[in-house]
């Protein structure tokens, strides 16, 4: 007699988790039946249908503290409506999400790379009945948020290896965007309404001189907003080379890193996930991660800088052999544990109690 198969929920709050988990139902969960709830976000929605994950949408973002909490409680209501019946729930920290699964008793397994990001951790994770993680993280990082008892599980990785670990290249992304290989960068602004972002403004005025450069250059940008109001996107929206894909279908983005010079990012994903792919990726981020010393570590090209001068001079150098990374980084991937792994180890542990 087969193992019991379980009704998972999923819900997906931004486009990394739509891509993690849209790997992780296809590779990891694909004997259950998981049903897919996703936050109209930026390009969150997009990413799911291109892996093919049909999600129902509910709920929106909200910009200041007290929209984020109107939506937060009335996205809360209609989840409850929705879900019905089932037997785990499975999310990064997500306070919505995780207050039904405690109201309705059911277990409630949490990712997480971030335990900067304190907001939603200490509103998530005390409710978790497992936690995954990096193990490159301090297990205090991750058990000052939740209760003795809570089970800890680990991995040798970072989340971006979800994706990455059967990736094979294929330019059609890249000419899907008018594109020729090794032409262009990438480029993510940071998170500045995010309650953990330090010195956003002082670090948004370097991010745009480098994307002025980089066009004055003869580079192309493929840009990568964080909202639909996003001001860069008026401020070059007339310079032929400054790309920005289509939020409603999203972009192939691990092809799109793969064949360009390097990623420019505020934030922390897209540089590691390029670094992974053995292509350069710089964050701007203004504090250390320990998934980022992780990459590093591993000799991958993922590289912390804040000045616009240091990211220009290092893209610069990155155009003498964007390709010098790429073997190295396949055989680094290959020895690497996707989260998915310590999702289901997590998942025996819970349901074996």
């Amino acid at each position: 007699m087969g193992k019991p198969v379980l009704r998972i929920w999923i819900d997906v709050l931004t486009p990394k988790q739509a891509k993690l988990f849209a790997h992780m139902i296809k590779h990891a969960l694909y004997r259950h039946e998981v049903f897919v709830t996703a936050r109209d976000y930026e390009y969150t929605v997009a990413v799911l249908r291109r892996y093919g994950v049909e999600p129902i949408v509910v709920g929106k973002y909200g910009h200041d503290l007290r929209t984020k909490l109107v939506n937060e409680v009335e996205r809360m209501r209609e989840l409850l409506n929705i879900v019905g019946d089932f037997d785990v729930l499975i999310a990064f920290p997500n306070p919505a999400a995780s207050r039904i699964a405690f109201g309705l008793k059911r277990p409630y397994i949490a990712l997480t790379d971030s335990p900067h990001s304190i907001a939603p951790s200490r509103l998530s994770l005390p409710l978790a009945d497992a936690v995954v993680f990096p193990s490159c993280i301090p297990r205090g990082e991750i058990s000052r948020f939740v209760y003795p008892g809570t089970h800890l599980e680990t991995y040798r990785g970072v989340d971006e290896v979800e994706w990455i670990k059967d990736f094979r290249p294929c330019i059609d992304a890249v000419k899907e965007l008018e594109l020729e290989p090794w032409s262009y960068i990438v480029a993510r602004p940071p998170e500045h309404r995010a309650s953990y972002y330090e010195r956003a403004h002082d670090i948004m005025a370097e991010f745009v001189r480098v994307i002025e450069v980089c066009l004055e250059k003869g580079l192309s940008v493929v840009y990568m907003p964080r909202y639909s109001d996003d001001a860069l996107l008026k401020k070059f929206r007339d310079r032929k080379n400054f790309i920005v894909p289509d939020p409603t279908t999203g972009i192939e983005g691990s092809n799109v890193l793969y064949y360009a010079i390097a990623a420019i990012t505020g934030g922390g994903t897209i540089a590691r996930e390029a670094a992974l792919l053995g292509t350069l990726g710089i964050s701007m981020f203004p504090r250390e991660m320990h998934v980022d010393r992780f990459v590093e570590m591993l000799g991958l090209p993922h590289v912390r800088a804040h000045r616009s001068e240091d990211v220009l001079k290092l893209v610069k150098q990155a155009l003498d052999d964007p390709r010098r990374f790429k073997s190295e980084a396949a055989k680094v991937v290959s020895t690497l544990e996707t989260p998915s792994s310590g999702v289901l180890r997590a998942l025996k542990e819970v349901l074996e109690r």
